[in-house]
C-alpha cells in the first residue's frame, strides 16, 4: 500500500482500528445487557373493569353538560355565519356556494333558499363542513340543535378517547378518569362542543391520530419483548463459540518471531513464499511445485456460516416490525385533520418525527447494536409509506365533492388557462386547479393581517391571556328576564382557570421531568403541545386568535394530569417506596416510580427495580434473592392499598383532591358566561378575572 503524505501514520491508523474495535465490542456487549432486562413493561398491563363503566358515566355527564340548552343562541354566532351556512351548502351542492349579504337573517329564520347559485372562494378544506352539514340535513336548516349537533358528538367522544389515551400513557385507571373528567369540565372544550366551528374537529382528528401511535408503540415493544426472548438463547451461547473476528493485529504482536529452523519449516510449507536465501534455481523449482487448494464448504457449513450473519445482522440492526397498521391509521387521521384545517400538516410533521424517534428509542431498549442504522434500514422507508403518502391521498379524497363539480371556485381554471398542464388527459384536469386553488388560499392564509378585537398572540396562549368571545348581548330590566338594571347574556370561549393556571408550570415540569429522569412519557405529552402549539409562533403578524388553543386542550390536560401523578405518590412498603405495585385507582403499573422504571417503558406489575434481578426471580421463584414484595400473597395487595401512610404523602394526595375540587368549583362559577345565561352585568364583570377578557 503507497503511503501519501496526506495519509495518517500507520501507527495511528492501528490504533484508531483498536478503538474502533473496542468501541464496537463495548457497545456490543452493552446491547446484550438491554436485551437481557428487556420487557413489554406498562405496554403488557391491562385496564381494571371498572375503569370502563366509570369512563363512560364521565364520557355521559360530558354529553349532558354539552346537548344542554344547545340550541340557544337560536341564531348564527362568531363564526358560525361561515361554516354552518357553507356546511348546508357543501352537503347539498358538493361545495360552497355564494349568500346574499343578509343572508344570516333568512338562515337564523329557518330559510336557506336564499343560497346564490355562483360559488364562493374559502380558504379552509371541506371535511369539517361536511360534518357540520351532515347534522343540518338530519335536523333541518331551521334548527339550531341540527347546527352544532355534530361538533356535540365529536366533542363529547375526545372525553372518552382522551381517558383511553390518559391510561395507555400512565397505566392508571384513577388517572385515566381525572384526564377524562378535566376535558369535560374544561371551559374552551366545552363552549367549542356547543358551537359549531372546525377546531374541534381538527382537534378530535389529530388526537385520533395520537392515540392510533400509542397503540402502534404498544404493539412494536411487545413485538420487541418477543424477539428479546428468542433471541436470548444464542446470547447465552454466544460466549462459547469462536471469536468471529478476531484482532489480526493483537495476534500478530503476541506471536514470537520464529527461529531460524521454524523460518525455514515454514518456508518449506509455504512454497509461495520463498526466502531471499535461497538460491536462484531453487526457488524456481518451488515456486513452480503444484499448490493444493482447500476443499470447498459443505453445504451445511454455508447454511450455518449464513445463520451466524443473518443472527449478527438481526442484532446488529434489529428485527423487521412486519405489518404496522396503527401507522396506516394515523396516517389517514392525519390525512383528515388536514383535511378539515391545513394546520393538521403540522402534526403530520411532528408525529412522523415523534415514530421515528421513538423507534430509534424502542430499538435501543430492546438490545440493538446500531438502533438509529437499524430504524433507517428496517422502518423509515414502510413507516414513511404509510404515514405521509396515506394522509395525502386521504386528504385529496376530502375534496370529492369540489372535484365532481363543474362549478365550484376554480374548478375549470385549468380548462380556462393554457401551461403544461395541457397535456394531462382530461379526467386529470381536477388537479391543476386544485393546486391553483391551494395557492392563493396559501397566500391568503400568509398575508392575513387585518386587525380584530380578539386577536392574541401565541406567548399568551398558555395563560388563556385573550381568550375570544363567542356571543354577547347586553339587556336592560324587563328584557329576558333580567331582574336588575342591566343584564349580560355572553359565550366566553376561556380554558377552566384552575387547569390553565396551572398548564405553564406543568409544561415546565414535564420537560424537567424528560430530561432529567429521560421519562419517555411527558416527551410524548410535549410532542403534542408542539405540534399544536409552536408552528403559530411563525406567524407573529397574522391575525390568530386564542380559540385555536382547542386542539391544544387535551395535551394540556394530560400534561396537568401527569403532574398530578408526581404529586400524588406512592405507598410506601416496609419503610421505603415500593418499587412495583398498584397505581392509584387499580392501575397495575408505576405512576411514580424510579427513573429507570420510566424510561420509555415502565415495567409490569412484579417487576423489581432491577429488571435483570426480578427476571431471574421470574426464572426461580424459589430463590432466597427474591425480594419481600415478590414473595407477598397476591390476595395481600388490595390491603396495602388502604395501608397507613404518611403525613406528608396524605397532604400530597389531598393537594391533588382540592385541585379537582377546584377546577369542578370553576367550571361552575364560569358555567353562565360558557352558556349565555343571562346574568346581572355585575355577575359578568366579577367573572372578567383579567382586563384582557372583556
Amino acid at each position: 500500500m503507497t503511503h501519501t503524505a496526506d495519509s495518517p501514520a500507520p501507527t495511528r491508523r492501528i490504533a484508531r482500528e483498536r478503538l474502533a474495535r473496542k468501541r464496537e465490542k463495548v457497545r456490543a456487549g452493552a446491547a446484550a445487557m438491554r436485551r437481557e432486562t428487556f420487557h413489554a413493561g406498562m405496554w403488557a398491563t391491562r385496564a381494571p373493569l371498572w375503569m370502563w363503566p366509570a369512563l363512560l358515566v364521565i364520557t355521559g355527564i360530558g354529553a349532558a353538560l354539552r346537548f344542554f340548552r344547545l340550541d340557544f343562541p337560536h341564531r348564527l354566532i362568531f363564526d358560525e355565519t361561515y361554516y354552518v351556512k357553507d356546511g348546508y351548502s357543501v352537503f347539498n351542492f358538493g361545495y360552497e356556494r355564494s349568500w346574499p349579504e343578509n343572508a344570516d337573517d333568512s338562515f337564523n329564520a329557518g330559510d336557506p333558499s336564499v343560497i346564490e347559485p355562483t360559488p364562493e372562494y374559502v380558504v379552509h378544506p371541506p371535511l369539517g363542513k361536511w360534518l357540520i352539514g351532515w347534522g343540518i340535513d338530519v335536523f333541518g336548516a331551521d334548527d339550531s340543535f341540527g347546527w352544532r349537533f355534530t361538533v356535540a358528538i365529536i366533542g363529547t367522544l375526545t372525553i372518552f378517547f382522551l381517558g383511553v389515551i390518559a391510561w395507555k400513557l400512565f397505566r392508571s385507571a384513577f388517572f385515566a378518569c381525572v384526564a377524562a373528567g378535566l376535558l369535560a369540565i374544561d371551559g374552551e372544550h366545552f363552549v367549542h362542543s356547543r358551537t359549531s366551528l372546525l377546531d374541534i374537529v381538527l382537534m378530535a382528528f389529530v388526537l385520533l391520530a395520537f392515540f392510533f401511535i400509542l397503540l402502534d408503540r404498544e404493539q412494536v415493544t411487545k413485538r420487541l419483548a418477543s424477539w428479546t426472548q428468542r433471541t436470548a438463547e444464542i446470547d447465552s451461547f454466544a460466549p462459547a463459540l469462536p471469536q468471529q473476528n478476531p484482532d489480526p493485529l493483537a495476534e500478530a504482536a503476541a506471536t514470537p518471531p520464529p527461529t531460524t529452523a521454524e523460518a525455514a519449516v515454514s518456508t518449506s510449507s509455504s512454497p509461495s513464499k520463498v526466502p531471499r536465501t535461497f538460491p536462484p534455481e531453487l526457488s524456481e523449482s518451488i515456486s513452480a511445485a503444484p499448490v493444493t487448494e482447500a476443499a470447498p464448504p459443505t453445504a451445511a457449513a454455508r447454511r450455518r456460516r449464513r445463520r451466524r450473519t443473518r443472527s449478527r445482522d438481526v442484532i446488529n440492526f434489529g428485527p423487521r416490525l412486519g405489518a404496522r397498521p396503527w401507522i396506516f391509521a394515523a396516517g389517514i387521521s392525519l390525512g383528515l385533520a388536514t383535511g378539515v384545517k391545513w394546520s393538521g400538516l403540522y402534526a403530520l410533521a411532528v408525529f412522523g418525527i415523534l415514530l421515528v424517534l421513538w423507534d430509534v428509542h424502542s430499538r435501543s431498549r430492546a438490545g440493538v447494536v446500531h438502533p438509529w442504522l437499524g430504524m433507517l434500514i428496517r422502518d423509515s422507508i414502510p413507516s414513511f409509506c404509510k404515514l405521509v403518502p396515506i394522509a395525502l391521498v386521504t386528504y385529496v379524497a376530502c375534496w370529492t365533492g369540489w372535484i365532481r363539480s363543474d362549478d365550484a371556485w376554480d374548478r375549470q381554471w385549468a380548462a380556462e388557462n393554457f401551461g403544461w398542464w395541457s397535456a394531462l388527459p382530461k379526467w386529470l384536469d381536477w388537479l391543476p386547479s386544485l393546486a391553483h386553488y391551494h395557492y392563493t388560499a396559501y397566500s391568503f392564509h400568509v398575508g392575513l393581517d387585518s386587525e380584530h378585537p380578539y386577536m392574541s398572540n401565541p406567548w399568551g396562549w398558555i395563560v388563556q391571556w385573550r381568550p375570544t368571545s363567542f356571543y354577547y348581548e347586553s339587556y336592560d330590566k324587563g328584557d329576558m328576564g333580567c331582574t336588575v338594571a342591566k343584564c349580560s347574556s355572553a359565550i366566553t370561549s376561556v380554558g377552566n382557570p384552575v387547569v390553565w393556571g396551572l398548564a405553564a408550570l406543568a409544561v415546565l415540569v414535564c420537560l424537567v421531568v424528560w430530561i432529567i429522569r429521560r421519562d419517555v412519557r411527558p416527551a410524548v405529552i410535549l410532542a403534542g403541545l408542539a405540534a399544536t402549539w409552536l408552528p403559530w409562533f411563525a406567524y407573529q403578524e397574522r391575525t390568530i386568535f386564542t380559540f385555536y388553543t382547542i386542539v391544544m386542550v387535551p395535551f394540556v390536560v394530560l400534561a396537568v394530569t401527569y403532574c398530578l401523578t408526581l404529586v400524588w405518590g406512592r405507598v410506601p412498603v416496609n419503610g421505603r417506596a415500593p418499587a412495583h405495585g398498584r397505581a392509584p385507582g387499580g392501575g397495575q403499573a408505576n405512576v411514580t416510580g424510579h427513573a429507570a422504571e420510566h424510561r420509555g417503558d415502565p415495567p409490569p406489575a412484579g417487576r423489581g427495580p432491577s429488571a435483570s434481578a426480578s427476571a431471574a426471580a421470574d426464572r426461580t421463584p424459589s430463590a432466597p434473592a427474591a425480594s419481600a414484595a415478590d414473595r407477598t400473597p397476591a390476595g395481600s395487595a388490595a390491603k396495602q392499598r388502604f395501608a397507613r401512610i404518611s403525613a406528608a404523602l396524605f397532604a400530597r394526595r389531598l393537594s391533588v383532591g382540592l385541585f379537582l375540587v377546584a377546577a369542578i368549583l370553576a367550571f361552575a362559577y364560569f358555567w353562565p358566561i360558557y352558556t349565555g345565561e343571562v346574568i346581572p352585568f355585575s355577575a359578568w364583570n366579577n367573572r372578567m378575572w383579567n382586563i384582557t377578557w372583556r
